[in-house]
């Protein structure tokens, strides 16, 4: 790969807004509650959008060349095509290579979305493919809802998603800037969903600058923020985008379709978990051992830090981490053969959804199978960790994961441990859920905090949560695991506003005592 840095946009000719957050989960917009109803599927799956049956018009076609971190990793193509109706049909395609651990790995995308003459979104259709996993989203504005089919794990799940009005997916999104008035200052809200993560709500966006391109023609600064993070692209006053650029380095530019696929083979990729680590002013010792842990909060407010009693605790800018006692655990507490008889606070962590599918037959009974002489919940919950530790092996993974493919696969990430584990957890009557945040690992570059996921578990007879980790095959999480936030992927993208951000400083090291885990 080469390390130039990326060549001056071309002057654009048509409208264009490319989205690169729309097509991987490592790369997303943070995302505001959304109502997320799971059934099986009863009716047809939705028909994907067909430009050919649309009979859409003559296409005005951009090629982007993909950065990350100045090096070119890939390619996007993008096409706008006049309906005779007076809408528009949106298509995007692209290929891009990163490396997680060291392993390069491809990622493929594509999607469609068509909108009204006034710029509404309609229906909208995304594939995405990596390291053979795949993940299609279809799906439609009906109303005050959007509908949509997922399909992972050759299972098709029908959602349905509330929204208080139409929202535009990244593919989308061009059609609503062209309608805005580009001038120094000005401020406006777009609804937006996303269907990669599933999460809706509004993206606010924001004229920062003008700048002057080739030819004298006037191009703006665009800022948009969806919660906690941002990107920001160069728009012409034709509406059309020359550049975006979102965390970590990754930028799209446009350019020739030739220089955009001459992507260069050789170099040493950079790495994104490395890329992503979280800086830490001291070093710990023995990191999978420490029960306490005192840091502080630098590079983000924080108030953005969960406080998570017992365990997690806060004040100002000081954080303390204290590894839950494990004798204080309860046990005799009974499995939920039914969700609804479960406490009302529990109820949530015991059901399914579209990529922690519990109530399918093959998690069902493989659940059944490991938890088998289990005498209560805390002994299920142990008993699923133990297997899923042993017998996931443990890869580097990008993409979306889905509990049932990890099963079929059994390989991944902390991701996919975590997503089998919660699954496999829903499916014994053990209310988990999926917590998402940092931990420390001293096996890369000295030491640091990378981003991480792991469940947890109600053990007990109350609604208290405690953290396990599959992953690393521990019982009780150790005291360098710092959550972020918790729930599916709308929420994990929540995130993606601390990378490049979040710090710590050590604070008391005399608090951080190693001891053996059980």
């Amino acid at each position: 790969m080469s390390s130039a840095a990326p060549p001056a946009p071309a002057s654009p000719r048509r409208p264009s807004w490319v989205s690169l957050v729309e097509g991987s989960a490592l790369v997303a917009f943070l995302a505001l509650c959304v109502a997320l109803v799971v059934s099986r599927a009863t009716a047809p799956p939705m028909v994907a959008l067909d430009p050919a049956a649309l009979a859409a018009g003559p296409a005005a076609e951009r090629w982007y060349g993909i950065y990350f971190q100045d090096q070119h990793v890939g390619w996007s193509l993008s096409r706008v095509s006049p309906m005779p109706d007076g809408g528009q049909l949106f298509e995007q395609r692209s290929s891009f290579r990163v490396a997680t651990f060291g392993k390069l790995q491809e990622v493929v995308t594509a999607g469609a979305a068509l909108v009204d003459p006034a710029g509404a979104l309609q229906r909208f259709d995304f594939f995405m493919a990596a390291d053979a996993v795949q993940l299609v989203a279809r799906g439609e504005v009906r109303g005050q809802s959007i509908e949509m089919d997922v399909i992972q794990a050759g299972e098709t799940s029908r959602l349905s998603f509330p929204v208080s009005r139409p929202p535009q997916v990244g593919l989308s999104l061009e059609a609503r800037i062209a309608k805005e008035p580009l001038a120094v200052g000005h401020r406006f809200t777009v609804p937006y969903f996303d269907p990669v993560s599933m999460a809706e709500g509004e993206m606010e966006m924001v004229v920062t600058d003008v700048e002057i391109i080739e030819g004298g023609e006037e191009a703006w600064w665009i800022r948009s923020s969806f919660g906690g993070m941002e990107t920001r692209a160069l728009i012409a006053s034709d509406g059309s985008a020359l550049r975006q650029e979102s965390g970590l380095g990754l930028a799209s530019v446009r350019m020739s379709a030739a220089a955009a696929q001459a992507v260069p083979s050789g170099a040493e990729p950079v790495d994104l978990i490395s890329l992503s680590a979280v800086r830490l002013d001291g070093v710990l010792t023995e990191p999978r051992g420490l029960r306490a842990l005192q840091l502080q909060i630098t590079g983000v407010e924080a108030e953005r830090v969960p406080i998570d009693a017992p365990r997690q605790l806060r004040e100002g800018d000081a954080l303390q981490i204290e590894v839950l006692d494990e004798a204080a655990l309860p046990d005799g507490a009974p499995l939920f053969t039914d969700p609804e008889a479960a406490p009302a606070a529990l109820q949530g962590a015991l059901v399914a959804t579209a990529t922690l599918p519990a109530a399918h037959p093959e998690l069902q009974e493989q659940a059944a199978r490991i938890i088998e002489g289990a005498v209560d919940r805390k002994a299920a919950a142990r008993a699923l960790l133990d297997w899923v530790y042993k017998n996931v092996d443990k890869e580097p993974s990008v993409g979306v994961p889905n509990g049932l493919e990890v099963l079929r696969r059994m390989r991944g990430d902390c991701n996919e441990h975590t997503a089998l584990y919660v699954s496999l957890a829903r499916a014994a009557g053990v209310p988990a859920r999926i917590a998402a945040g940092v931990v420390y690992s001293d096996r890369i570059g000295g030491g640091a905090f990378y981003y991480h996921a792991w469940p947890e578990v109600a053990i007990g007879p109350d609604d208290r949560f405690v953290p396990l980790d599959p992953t690393f095959g521990q019982w009780m999480a150790d005291a360098t695991h710092i959550k972020l936030v918790e729930g599916d992927l709308d929420r994990q993208v929540e995130i993606m506003g601390f990378l490049g951000r979040l710090g710590f400083s050590l604070r008391g090291a005399e608090a951080a005592q190693p001891s053996a885990q059980p």
